[in-house]
């Protein structure tokens, strides 16, 4: 009965797979249309291929997002990001040699950024690693967002010559970051239960709420100052008191919320060493 069921699951699941491939080729073959319409056109029109180019590309990204999976039969996942970023590089490539170059950097760079928060660790989950990064995928995606986060900042600012904009811009990324990166580093790699990783990364999500934009003006402005200071409950009419309170309040939630969930760690943690 194992044996026939087995066979039976298998005959229908390589049946699913050649009819996806079947489907595959259909919506190829559709999709070789309008690039081959879009390719006597130009000829047509005396040779010039940038329309062409571009209409490739873009059918190229169709294929990506529908061909490639029906196609695939294994990471499909992994591989349709892959050939859809490649796609959209190559749209972008065409429409900037099309409108006569120097732009290409300044819309890809932001754009794998962008894609790369939300893509990434599919594409990193879905990788086979040497044994040494096996176990740091989120190690990689977190470096990997960072990096491209500041590229995106330098490309930007550097086409337009906004040498300020980019060293306001590294700053509040280095302090945005910071907090990120150390809630990051206690939640992964913090030897404790999550009880106490919680309670800590609530802490360390309150300071930084309350005392990044002063960490920013100290660096951008060399002043110092500590907005919380002008704390003052029965004032509610200046921006400096309502950010002050609103700061204040934040620190207190973050610290009642932090003891609680440290001592119930470390209760959880005592109930443990005591079972075994």
């Amino acid at each position: 009965m194992e044996k026939e069921t087995a066979g039976v699951l298998e005959r229908h699941a390589k049946k699913e797979r050649n009819a996806a491939y079947k489907a595959g080729l259909v919506i190829a073959a559709c999709l070789l249309l309008p690039i081959i319409i879009t390719f006597l056109v130009s000829l047509a029109n005396g040779g010039s291929f940038g329309v062409f180019s571009v209409v490739t590309a873009s059918m190229l990204l169709v294929a990506a997002l529908t061909v490639v999976p029906l196609m695939s039969h294994e990471k499909r996942i992994v591989k349709s990001i892959l050939f859809a970023v490649i796609a959209l590089l190559l749209i972008f490539f065409f429409v900037d040699r099309m409108n006569g170059g120097g732009e290409f950097i300044l819309w890809s760079v932001p754009t794998i950024f962008g894609l790369s928060v939300p893509f990434f660790p599919l594409i990193i989950r879905g990788v086979s690693l040497p044994p040494v990064l096996s176990n740091k995928k989120a190690l990689i995606t977190m470096t990997w967002d960072t990096l491209w986060l500041f590229l995106t900042i330098f490309v930007v600012c550097h086409h337009y010559g906004d040498m300020e904009g980019l060293k306001n811009g590294c700053t509040i990324s280095a302090i945005i970051m910071t907090g990120v990166w150390l809630a990051f580093l206690t939640a992964r790699y913090l030897p404790v239960n999550t009880g106490i990783k919680g309670g800590i990364i609530a802490i360390i999500c309150s300071i930084w709420l309350v005392f990044s934009n002063d960490a920013y003006v100290l660096l951008t402005e060399e002043k110092k100052q500590l907005s919380i200071m002008s704390t003052d409950f029965s004032n509610w009419s200046s921006n400096a008191c309502i950010n002050a309170n609103v700061y204040t309040l934040i620190l207190i939630s973050g610290a009642v919320i932090s003891v609680i969930l440290i001592l119930t760690g470390i209760v959880k943690m005592r109930r443990q060493k005591d079972a075994f």
